[in-house]
């Protein structure tokens, strides 16, 4: 078949006609030679990325097909692309910026004007469906054009000063239920998640931001914005502090996905501006920098030098508690004696120890053994080794893999304890794994049935958790008890950005349980000596604050917690917040003896290849010749 010149011309117009009107995106006028059809004010049929975003934390269009999505591509990433409006609104509630979930390959960059022709809005969990996750608005596209290429990115949101100002008490005040679900009150100026919610993939900036966290395993640091300046619960120390109404929504997590993250430790300030992406993932909101940033180390860390310690008395004790994380002499023989440094210098040999996740002889090995002879007695010689006294220990091994943690590495708590200071152990049979401690005789003749023992160890309450052990010693003519604990974890609870709000607290209801259990034990010895010396140590995996711990203190125990300054109330620091989990309890006649109680902060304010834990120690200074 032959086409004339203007037959060809006329077939084309009709052509060019049917593709216009059947295409999603249709111009408004007919186009003109300088008309360029990418125009978005030209388009009908077009959806701005506000209100597919709307003023939730879902889409009001979730599950529906859209058209003519316009924008900048901000970032790219292995399945897609960020996207952002050239046409925002005039409502700080609405994000302008939404993911790209791409069904197909395309070739965008950074800076390329894109026209989602037709795509679907899907709100993706990161966790799993079903999984207590905030969800990401997306489209998903495999009809998209490339309009123009080497755009200039829209200008970020700056949060902070000079910008939009970060909520600082509250996460999220008007959700009990679920989120995603809820039809309360979308509050982005008082609401941490609302606030974060808005600005959803969209580019935002932090001016003058310091670390109030190292970079931990997985590339992420928390900073502040400005200084800091702003922020609620900032000690002169550079330590952000979680308390029981504030847990710093003000908190911004940097995260790796666009650039290779320096080592920055806590207290370094970040001298250009982070600008990146606001993101959603593993229960938290963070910024994903899409340019290298540069900043200055200084040594914030020199700030916490570690323990004083002077001369004791013949009539002074010392007593302290450290989470060894996981401690195994097979596994890592230099990190053990790095532990044994800091017991020997730092905490001056303590008369009596409480360890806590002591693992046992071969480490995460799961095989049958359960011993952690071998390792206590490394453990011991390297505190010689390095300087420090010599120690006995009293260990209880558990039943294999019935106290938690890692499968096979059998964590338990096991006391340390030296002589040469007139310290003497009482002697007894020593506990099994499943006995029940007792009591046997009334006042200063008041004795346990075990030394050591277990605490109610076949209670529901300790299934699958370390179960509390007791050792009785005798100083200066007075019996003083012993109580180590490692109270079950916090992992099954939500993450604070979570779905469920408030957060869920799984694991509390067992803490209480445990506490109530430990405290009843308390009362047992103080019925039959109401002048008794009890004192109860280690990592409790939870808040002063909290009815775990509310439940332990009962009218019997004071948490030694209160006798320090607010800025010292941290043992850990998780996701930037400085958090306590470590502390010593006791009881009224032992509390009359205290001189002195100190928290080293000696790894949580480091690194992770700096620090020997994850936890800091607490000490306890009593002197016994006070009642003489």
């Amino acid at each position: 078949m032959h086409f004339s010149k203007n037959s060809l011309s006329k077939y084309l117009l009709i052509f060019s006609f049917i593709v216009l009107t059947t295409s999603s995106c249709i111009p408004k006028m007919t186009p003109t030679p300088s008309v360029d059809l990418g125009d978005y004010g030209l388009l009908e049929n077009k959806t701005r990325i506000s209100e597919i975003q709307g003023t939730t934390h879902r889409s009001p269009l979730d599950g529906q097909e859209v058209q003519c999505v316009h924008g900048v591509v901000t970032a790219v990433d292995g399945g897609g692309f960020y996207l952002q409006s050239l046409e925002p609104d005039d409502d700080e509630r609405t994000s302008e910026g939404i993911y790209i979930d791409l069904l197909a390959f395309f070739n965008v960059k950074a800076g390329d004007e894109v026209l989602v022709k037709t795509g679907k809005i899907r709100e993706f969990n990161p966790a799993g469906l079903g999984e207590n996750s905030l969800t990401i608005t997306t489209i998903r596209t495999a009809d998209l054009e490339v309009l123009r290429k080497g755009q200039a990115l829209p200008d970020p949101i700056v949060l902070g000063e000079n910008g939009r100002k970060i909520p600082d008490k509250v996460i999220e005040d008007d959700v009990n239920g679920y989120v995603g679900r809820s039809k309360a009150l979308f509050d982005p100026e008082e609401d941490g998640m609302d606030f974060y919610e808005s600005l959803e993939s969209m580019l935002v900036q932090v001016n003058n931001a310091v670390a109030v966290s190292a970079v931990n395993n997985f590339n992420e640091v928390v900073v502040l914005a400005d200084y800091g300046k702003n922020a609620s619960g900032l000690t002169t120390t550079g330590v952000l502090l979680a308390s029981e109404a504030d847990f710093n929504p003000e908190r911004l997590m940097l995260d790796d996905a666009f650039i290779i993250m320096p080592d920055i430790r806590l207290g370094d300030v970040i001298t250009s501006p982070v600008i990146g992406i606001m993101d959603y993932d593993y229960g938290n909101y963070r910024i994903q920098p899409i340019k290298k940033f540069t900043f200055q180390s200084t040594n914030q860390i020199q700030a916490f030098p570690g323990h004083q310690t002077v001369a004791l008395e013949d009539t002074q004790l010392t007593v302290a508690s450290l989470n060894v994380l996981n401690l195994s002499h097979l596994e890592s023989l230099a990190r053990m004696k790095d532990i044994s440094r800091m017991i020997a210098d730092n905490l001056a040999s303590p008369d009596i120890l409480v360890l806590q996740e002591i693992m046992d002889d071969d480490g995460r090995l799961d095989s049958s053994v359960v011993s952690a002879e071998k390792n206590l007695a490394q453990l011991t010689r390297s505190i010689q080794e390095a300087g420090g006294a010599s120690y006995e220990w009293l260990n209880i091994d558990p039943e294999r893999n019935t106290d938690g943690g890692v499968d096979g590495g059998n964590i338990r708590v096991v006391i340390l304890y030296r002589t040469d200071r007139g310290l003497r152990y009482l002697s007894a049979p020593a506990g099994k794994a499943g006995q029940e401690v007792g009591l046997t005789d009334q006042g200063q003749d008041l004795r346990l049935s075990t030394n050591p023992g277990l605490i109610w160890p076949l209670n529901y309450a300790f299934n699958q958790s370390r179960k509390p052990i007791i050792a009785q010693f005798e100083f200066m003519d007075q019996s003083i008890f012993i109580i180590g604990v490692h109270l079950n974890s916090k992992g099954p609870d939500g993450p604070l950005y979570g779905d469920t709000q408030p957060p869920n607290l799984d694991s509390e209801r067992q803490r209480i349980a445990q506490t109530k259990a430990i405290n009843g034990f308390v009362k047992d010895i103080l019925e039959s000596d109401p002048d008794a010396n009890i004192l109860v140590a280690g990592d409790f995996n939870d808040f002063p604050w909290t009815p775990a711990i509310k439940t332990l203190e009962g009218d019997h125990l004071t948490n030694l917690f209160t006798k320090v300054d607010k800025d010292d109330w941290f043992t850990y620091i998780y996701e930037g917040n400085g958090q306590v989990f470590d502390q010593i309890f006791t009881t009224k006649p032992l509390l009359e003896k205290l001189v002195d109680f100190q928290v080293l902060h000696l790894n949580s304010v480091k690194s992770g290849d700096d620090r020997v834990s994850d936890h800091d120690p607490v000490i306890a200074l009593f002197d016994f010749g006070r009642n003489d």
